[in-house]
């Protein structure tokens, strides 16, 4: 038997993708800046989201210059091997998450390729991905395999950067975040206006 795996849904993981010193840098930023409640969060949870919609990306005082090149650098290395046209970088924001806090299943609407770059987890932290098969909870399962899951999930270090489709549903609210300082900050890129 010969199996074509149709429509596969990159997602790609950029290790060590920053330095321990800059992850600090990053770390320290963050703490200084005021995060209000988010909708995608429930509980104890916080982002700059609302105000990076507002800011140009290169405004950021999240991350250095140098730090969104290298950003935009992998969002083109994604970009060419997903086959999409270029893409830029719209937004850069960052997430606080404490324990007893969870994440709501979400997409990234007006945005072709978002990201999470960690930068405070620990062993139990994940990203949770969610089949975009509308029928797979049709499928009575006798084995786990790729083509039947309804989630996957990746587990997540410090300082690695994850970049996928901004379709495809992320977060998994029955996971509860344990730790306090859980950080990431997350990216959007888009088509530059008049490249639709």
């Amino acid at each position: 038997m010969d199996i074509t795996a149709l429509f596969p849904s990159p997602v790609a993981t950029f290790f060590d993708f920053i330095t321990e010193e800059e992850r600090l840098q990053i770390f320290e930023s963050i703490m200084s800046v005021e995060h209000p409640p988010h909708g995608a969060i429930a509980g104890k949870g916080f982002s700059t989201h609302t105000k990076a919609l507002q800011e140009d990306v290169r405004s950021s005082t999240i991350v250095s210059g140098k730090i969104i090149d290298r950003m935009q650098d992998a969002v083109d290395q994604y970009s060419s091997e997903y086959g999409s046209k270029s893409t830029k970088l719209m937004n850069i924001w960052s997430n606080i998450q404490h324990a007893g806090s969870r994440l709501r299943e979400h997409t990234h609407p007006n945005s072709i390729i978002s990201g999470a770059l960690y930068i405070n987890v620990d062993e139990s932290c994940k990203l949770y991905f969610h089949n975009p098969n509308p029928y797979i909870k049709f499928i009575d399962r006798g084995n786990d395999t790729f083509f039947n899951y309804e989630y996957y999930w990746l587990q997540v270090k410090n300082c690695e950067l994850v970049l996928f489709p901004s379709w495809l549903m992320h977060g998994r609210y029955e996971h509860v975040n344990t730790m306090d300082n859980r950080i990431v900050v997350s990216i959007n890129s888009g088509f530059p206006r008049g490249d639709m």
